[in-house]
């Protein structure tokens, strides 16, 4: 017989604002960044593809030679590395501010509710269980 956990008491301890501030303000500077890094790819992209347009080497007529070519273009490899990295940035911020809020939200009193029954999760009967 499983015993039922004990309910949490509300945490004394938080996040201080300024940390969460923080944490907000480098989301807005790195989606900002990743915004400023993801149109100058673009841009170089565009100049890339344009000029090799003019050879003949597309990706619909020789996708071998494009990608061969794209591969060797360092600019394209620079600015598609600072793309990955400011995405890699955003992704953790919002990670960690999205931690924070459901760990707030986890331990919060009115939030934080143990079922008295664990085999009840709603109100229809368990069809698949052996009688």
């Amino acid at each position: 017989m499983s015993t039922l956990p004990a309910p949490r008491r509300r945490s004394t301890t938080s996040v201080p604002g300024p940390y969460v501030q923080y944490l907000q303000a480098r989301l807005l500077e790195a989606e900002a960044g990743l915004t400023a890094m993801s149109e100058k790819y673009e841009r170089t992209k565009a100049r890339f593809d344009r000029c090799y347009a003019r050879r003949g080497i597309t990706p619909d007529t020789d996708i071998v030679n494009y990608i061969s070519a794209k591969s060797m273009n360092p600019e394209l490899k620079f600015w598609y590395a600072k793309v990955e990295h400011f995405q890699r940035e955003v992704a953790a911020y919002g990670a960690v501010l999205t931690g924070l809020d459901a760990a707030r939200r986890m331990l919060a009193d009115a939030g934080y509710r143990v079922c008295d029954d664990p085999r009840q999760r709603n109100g229809r009967r368990t069809l698949n269980r052996a009688a």
